[in-house]
């Protein structure tokens, strides 16, 4: 078995000893260095060479062995037999303590030369395209992928689209396959870093992030400790996929009217059934009313700030800042857009969009993260929150209105997006009002 970190691995080798024990009591365990316990029978890995620790004359125990368990004895010393050589040695407990771990999964890294008839790998969809290849080719005769479709647990990625809006198992591998992780040189870093399109989806995680936690700040630990406790009210409610949504939008909430979030959650839900509902916290997401900021966002599917927390003075400049950001690389993906010779990656055959569609979209992908070859106009998957939602669709309809569009439709169809979808001004910037632009030093650079 393989996975990406030794967290994972440890957890798989749990499992895997309590599969082999079968609720069968281990006469004797002691503890390993990845936190695990063994007993005689296990599988375990050496993670460190000592050449004092000797098999012949001319061996040793070195990292990456594995041997099984055949004795332990009082003090906690094992007695292990190699896995290849069939040699034995017996290892200290100090040893045993500090450079062991069970061997029935290992790091995909620590599996580089290593095969197997059977390979079963497990990935959270983080990796890069050259973990997948080394993982995929370890078995001879089969090979057996697990993907992580949700969740980590993390409270910091509540709010992170994946966790909004779990990819597919399709998607999980194509944003996998996707990512090159392969040395490159400095100035290929410096050409990216400079790249405002690679930048773009970046500092709207942070700027959506930064809401977030800007929110729970003012609310107090005490209130969001008590909204966690949801399920004192609602049982199964933060069990729920969406969950993590509707949380985010209760304590947005919160921040905005200065009520309780519980207090939000309890008039949507009471006195209307839930019982049938297939996601209790998507059905509740969507009764409750949406946030009225004063300003809008830095893009037309993002919220703005809150006056509450554009009040804050522990970050109401933080967001204003990071809100600027946003606005400015749109810009520079916008115009960037709109001057290209080419055809975009997504256009079919037939297809017509205007230079302000093309623009609108590529900022769409670039803030989203899609991956620029992807041949869907506004990427795959649904969106669980208005504000994204309405905007997707809006663009979708668009695209689909410039595909064959009738002669004489054409130009009003050309005319109406650049009414819908660019500034009437070429002086004003797209995605920023002159008034909204903040004072004090410049925005951040990342």
């Amino acid at each position: 078995m393989l996975a990406p970190t030794r967290e994972l691995v440890a957890e798989l080798n749990r499992r895997a000893r309590d599969y082999r024990l079968d609720h069968t009591p281990a006469s004797s365990e002691v503890s390993l260095g990845d936190g695990n316990q063994a007993s005689v029978g296990d599988v375990i890995i050496t993670r460190a060479n000592d050449r004092r620790l000797r098999l012949t004359a001319t061996d040793w125990v070195k990292n990456g062995d594995r041997w099984t368990i055949t004795g332990i004895g009082l003090s906690g010393d094992h007695t292990v037999r190699h896995n290849q050589s069939q040699r034995t040695v017996r290892l200290p407990i100090d040893y045993v303590r500090a450079s062991t771990g069970l061997g029935y999964a290992s790091t995909i890294h620590s599996a580089q030369g290593v095969s197997a008839d059977t390979m079963h790998g497990l990935l959270t969809g983080q990796e890069p395209r050259q973990q997948l290849y080394t993982m995929l080719t370890r078995g001879r005769a089969a090979n057996h992928l697990y993907l992580q479709v949700v969740g980590d647990g993390d409270p910091h990625a509540l709010i992170r689209p994946d966790t909004i809006s779990p990819r597919t198992p399709t998607e999980t591998l194509q944003q996998i396959i996707a990512r090159d992780e392969a040395p490159v040189s400095a100035s290929t870093l410096l050409r990216e870093f400079n790249n405002p399109a690679a930048r773009l989806h970046d500092a709207v995680q942070r700027y959506t992030g930064g809401l977030h936690v800007a929110a729970e700040q003012l609310l107090g630990p005490q209130t969001v400790a008590e909204l966690d406790q949801a399920d004192h009210y609602i049982p199964g409610l933060t069990t729920e996929p969406a969950w993590p949504t509707l949380r985010a939008h209760l304590v947005a909430l919160a921040a905005e009217t200065g009520q309780h979030p519980l207090l939000h959650m309890l008039a949507v839900a009471s006195g209307r059934d839930l019982s049938s509902a297939g996601d209790m916290a998507a059905v509740l997401y969507w009764r409750l009313p949406e946030l009225t900021p004063t300003n809008p966002g830095p893009l037309p599917w993002l919220p703005g700030i809150p006056p509450a927390l554009h009040a804050y003075a522990v970050c109401g400049d933080y967001l204003a800042k990071r809100s600027q950001l946003v606005a400015d690389l749109a810009d520079q993906v916008q115009d960037h857009a709109r001057q290209g010779d080419g055809t975009p990656v997504w256009a079919a055959p037939g297809n017509h969009p205007s230079t302000a569609l093309i623009g609108e979209i590529a900022v769409w992908r670039a803030g989203n993260g899609i991956n620029p070859q992807d041949p869907r106009p506004t990427g795959g998957g649904g969106q669980l929150e208005t504000l994204p939602t309405l905007w997707k669709q809006h663009l979708d309809r668009h695209n689909a209105r410039a595909t064959h569009p009738p002669a004489d439709v054409r130009a009003d169809e050309r005319q109406a997006s650049r009414t819908a979808l660019s500034p009437s001004d070429d002086t004003q910037r797209s995605y920023q009002k002159p008034e909204r632009r903040p004072s004090g030093p410049s925005a951040p650079s990342r």
